[in-house]
């Protein structure tokens, strides 16, 4: 169960004060979320650099770092990257849920003993 006293995302010591340049700690997450996220705002032609890492592997968080083009602000594109990624989401489970109840597919069914 996920603790609820701390934020979700927290900004690492070091950020530029404009926060072009940051790195943002993403509690109760992992690669799963962090390859994804990192590519999303790779998308983002405003991003100069996004990388992620877990560092260590029993602590249950990602580090992500975002160096942002002409002093944008890394907040603001790391907010868009998660809504993209959530509609991203949202659009493929429609998809599937479509393809399950309008495409014709082969079930196997494991014989009884």
């Amino acid at each position: 169960m996920a603790d609820t006293s701390k934020p979700k995302i927290t900004i690492m010591k070091g950020a530029t004060e404009d926060l072009s340049a940051a790195t943002y700690q993403v509690h109760d997450e992992s690669h799963t979320i962090g390859n994804a996220l990192r590519w999303m705002l790779m998308k983002n032609p405003k991003v100069e650099f996004c990388g992620y890492s877990v560092p260590h592997p029993s602590e249950n968080h990602i580090q992500i770092r975002i160096q942002m083009y002409d002093n944008l602000s890394s907040l603001e594109a790391l907010v868009k990257a998660l809504g993209d990624l959530d509609d991203l989401c949202a659009s493929i489970e429609s998809k599937y849920e479509t393809s399950l109840q309008n495409d014709e597919y082969e079930r196997f069914v494991e014989p009884t003993p």
